[in-house]
């Protein structure tokens, strides 16, 4: 993670959330001095990064927070998934707590990875205060493959087997990647199983046709968690929306950063610039 990067907890009705914050500072104002009319007076929104299974916005977002961070403020939000607070309803609550606190009045460029995509598109249905989405790894609506996945995960973490080791960098990795690397799995922890029940729980289905603001959908050709049919299928229920796939399994931020870094850096920059309904070619960076 960055030097300029700083921690701040924020807590929303009882739960403490962990904000990583670079680019602006406590008042909100940008670190290069510019501050929400941006750079030559063209507006600069904040993006914000919610992380996936198992993921925290330092295991996730080591590459690109930094280099977004380079042009524009980011803040990366590990939400609280444990206990009542994991139900969707109350991470969207957690989500808009944090906003108001830490970027207060801001319009934002909203990014989500895996179940962060679901928190996202959730949040971002009807919400005037999302300039711009991208859903990276979306899953639409839970399978009896995913929860049948979400099932075998937890009774695994719950005898500490360790082949839920295995389980994890089997899932989430693309077959090529693996030939060459030795990933580590997600961390053993409580919030993992509480991610996983809301993998398994997942349904956009109500909050697909309420998403108005320009969104990019990024899917992986080799994810066999999320699926890329899946992210299909949202870009497809989408009116203003942009498609990408890039050639990895669902841990697309580790296998292939800088292409995720490139389409997002590019869509948040200029969410206009690809028509609605674009299928934009890999991105190479």
């Amino acid at each position: 993670m960055s030097s300029a990067a700083t921690i701040r907890t924020v807590n929303v009705g009882g739960v403490d959330v962990l904000c990583t914050i670079s680019g602006f500072d406590e008042r909100g104002i940008d670190a290069r001095g510019i501050d929400e009319h941006g750079i030559g007076g063209q507006s600069v929104d904040p993006v914000v990064l919610l992380a996936g299974i198992g993921g925290t916005a330092a295991s996730d977002f080591s590459f690109l927070l930094p280099l977004l961070a380079r042009t524009r403020p980011v803040l990366a939000v590990d939400l609280g998934y444990g206990g009542g607070s994991g139900r969707l309803d109350g991470l969207v609550d957690q989500l808009a707590g944090v906003l108001s606190a830490v970027l207060p009045g801001r319009r934002v460029s909203l990014v989500g990875f895996s179940v962060g995509a679901t928190v996202a598109a959730a949040f971002a249905a009807d919400n005037p205060v999302v300039a711009s989405l991208v859903l990276v790894t979306p899953v639409v609506h839970a399978s009896r493959r995913h929860r049948m996945l979400a099932a075998l995960r937890g009774h695994l973490d719950a005898a500490g087997d360790d082949a839920l080791r295995v389980l994890d960098i089997f899932s989430a990795h693309s077959a090529m990647f693996l030939e060459k690397h030795s990933p580590e799995p997600f961390s053993k922890d409580g919030a993992t199983s509480a991610q996983m029940s809301l993998f398994a729980d997942s349904d956009l289905t109500e909050a697909l046709p309420h998403l108005t603001a320009p969104t990019l959908v990024v899917g992986c050709t080799h994810d066999d968690i999320a699926g890329v049919d899946g992210a299909l299928e949202v870009f497809a229920s989408l009116s203003n929306c942009r498609y990408a796939e890039i050639d990895s399994g669902h841990a697309v931020l580790a296998e292939r950063p800088a292409e995720v870094l490139a389409v997002i850096r590019e869509f948040v920059s200029h969410p206009a610039r690809l028509r609605a309904g674009s299928v934009r070619e890999e991105a190479h960076p």
